[in-house]
């Protein structure tokens, strides 16, 4: 069973930075904000220690000047997904708020480098991708240049890291055939990388190398919700918090977490073709899986039932704050929530609120339900008795005076 595609996602990911092309080249890792303004944009699948990443690069400029390298911490599997699985990501977490290719590459030839070990090279829909591992930093970087996947030489001391710890390179650049000229700025085919690990990673730090900031959004399936362990996080548990909540950087914030039941079939939209070729390592169309109930639907086999965990997680990093990440499991009762208002502590910071107070601000709303826990924007049902009573009291005292200026006359 291929597993792939979990491996993909991440290291797309962590790979693509979120600046504009450079001008010798780049790295790239609501509809509309989910679909359009993320800087890197990935699914990561993640179950019996294999990881499929689905990376979805964005680019600006021209096709040949377009080039990124992720760094992913076992040998990978590359190929290519439809670019609808976001598309349909982005409609199952979407806020409502109120108011085939393959082969390897022919016609060319690699530069070889001493210390660079060259385990791949072949076209994956528009890209051709080389699979690296090295022991040299510096010759790496030689390579890459070497072989057209334009990288900067200060790019060299955060490579050497991911050396040292014996991770694995893909070199990706669009392809200069036939289909490159067609190719529009922005959104291409979603690279999947597949590969083995016993950790959700996401390579963020390397980003920094192109990048002064950039939006990562991640989608995660795996049997539980995941938190990032480097970067503090805040969930936002209405589409209200979603839609509103002023954003810190440096903070990833939880914004869908949720099961995603995929039961015993699985539609065969883009999401579905990609499951279906993870799970028998070959592609299908739904002219060839169609039912009588006009649905296209393929059973799924284990591991996939319990990979049905769906986490959604927005961050604005900064360069001098891109480190690697790890995602692991959420629970409650590893962080202290002293209000027990469904926000951690650590959470309640983040957000400026009481974390002694359920409702900081007093406006009747738990703070980990309202999208501005520290304004009020009602008044609590209490207070329309205070008004009633006050307008009484005054409606009598000025009764009281009247009556008493009219005895007054009547006496004189």
């Amino acid at each position: 069973m291929k597993r792939l595609i979990t491996a993909i996602l991440l290291a797309g990911l962590f790979l693509t930075p979120c600046a504009a092309a450079l001008a010798d080249g780049g790295y790239f890792y609501d509809f509309g904000e989910d679909i359009y303004e993320p800087s890197q944009k990935a699914v990561i699948l993640f179950t019996d220690g294999h990881e499929d990443l689905i990376l979805s690069p964005k680019y600006e400029g021209t096709a040949g000047d377009f080039a990124w390298v992720v760094p992913v911490p076992a040998r990978p599997e590359v190929e290519v997904a439809d670019h609808g699985v976001f598309w349909e990501l982005a409609e199952i977490t979407r806020v409502h708020v109120l108011y085939e290719s393959g082969g390897f590459l022919t016609g060319t030839e690699s530069l070889e480098a001493p210390g660079v070990d060259v385990l791949e090279e072949k076209v994956v829909g528009p890209y051709d991708v080389a699979v690296l591992s090295s022991g040299d930093p510096d010759a790496l970087v030689d390579w890459l240049n070497a072989n057209g996947y334009f990288f900067p030489e200060a790019g060299g001391e955060i490579i050497a890291e991911y050396v040292r710890n014996g991770w694995f390179f893909v070199a990706s650049r669009i392809s200069t055939g036939e289909d490159a000229g067609s190719l529009a700025e922005g959104n291409i085919e979603p690279l999947v990388l597949s590969f083995a690990s016993d950790r959700i990673v996401y390579p963020l730090r390397i980003s920094a190398i192109s990048s002064d900031d950039c939006e990562v959004l991640l989608y995660v399936f795996s049997e539980n919700a995941v938190v990032p362990g480097e970067y503090p996080f805040l969930t936002l548990n209405t589409p209200e918090q979603a839609a509103y909540f002023e954003r810190m950087n440096g903070v990833f914030y939880v914004e869908y977490r949720d099961e995603i039941p995929f039961g015993e079939v699985v539609n065969m939209a883009a999401f579905g073709q990609l499951l279906y070729y993870l799970e028998y390592g070959e592609t299908i169309t739904p002219d060839e899986y169609w039912d009588a109930d006009d649905e296209t639907v393929f059973s799924l086999e284990e591991p996939f039932l319990h990979m049905n965990y769906l986490t959604k997680l927005r961050a604005e990093i900064s360069a001098g704050d891109m480190v690697d990440i790890e995602l692991h499991g959420y629970n409650d009762s590893d962080y202290v929530d002293s209000d027990g208002d469904g926000w951690s502590d650590a959470e309640e910071v983040i957000a400026g609120s009481d974390p002694e107070k359920m409702d900081t601000d007093g406006d009747g709303i738990c703070d980990s339900e309202d999208a501005a826990p520290l304004n009020r924007d009602n008044l609590p049902d209490w207070t329309l008795l205070v008004a009633l009573a006050a307008s009484l009291a005054i409606a009598g005292i000025i009764w009281l005076i009247s009556w008493r200026k009219v005895q007054g006359r009547k006496m004189d």
